[in-house]
């Protein structure tokens, strides 16, 4: 996951190499998750709130 990212050796990269494959990998994990979350917090019609995305977005990211 995105914590393993931080702690793992990096490859030979340049810095801002580093950034740009780092961000790119978080956004695919993010999507990932979103489109999973919706689907689950979304079964049945619900409409999810911006505090549904919060609560569910923290508990991911930062349990």
């Amino acid at each position: 996951g995105i914590r393993a990212w931080f702690t793992e050796e990096d490859m030979r990269c340049t810095e801002e190499d580093k950034t740009t494959l780092r961000t790119y990998m978080m956004r695919e994990e993010a999507n990932h998750w979103w489109k999973n979350a919706r689907q689950r917090l979304g079964a049945g019609g619900m409409v999810i709130t911006w505090e549904m995305f919060k609560r569910e977005f923290w508990v991911k990211y930062f349990p």
